[in-house]
């Protein structure tokens, strides 16, 4: 999609213990993966790693993008643990909407 938004999340726990390297971050439109990040915060600036969020886009390629974000929209958040192989529910500090070239921080 030409459409998109990031979030910069600055912690992320399950269970009261941070993620490790190996384990990733995705946004959810509804059951639609609409973005990603290994979270690895060597390699994100500061510590503070980005989750790209996609957006729907009728006029590059509608039938691509498909169930990704539309503005005002507000995405959802899973973890995925590899040390277990699992995935969770996160639960956002607050919900922000989704709008294109956002850069949103939670």
């Amino acid at each position: 999609s030409t459409l998109q938004a990031a979030y910069f999340i600055t912690t992320v726990m399950i269970n009261s213990n941070a993620i490790d390297s190996n384990d990733w971050v995705g946004a959810f439109n509804g059951d639609v993966c609409v973005g990603a990040r290994k979270w690895d915060t060597i390699l994100c600036g500061g510590g503070v790693c980005d989750v790209p969020v996609m957006g729907y886009d009728a006029t590059w390629n509608p039938l691509g993008t498909e169930g990704y974000m539309e503005g005002g929209g507000i995405p959802s958040f899973k973890v995925f643990d590899s040390s277990v192989n699992q995935y969770y529910d996160a639960i956002a500090s607050e919900d922000i909407a989704w709008g294109n070239n956002g850069l949103n921080i939670l």
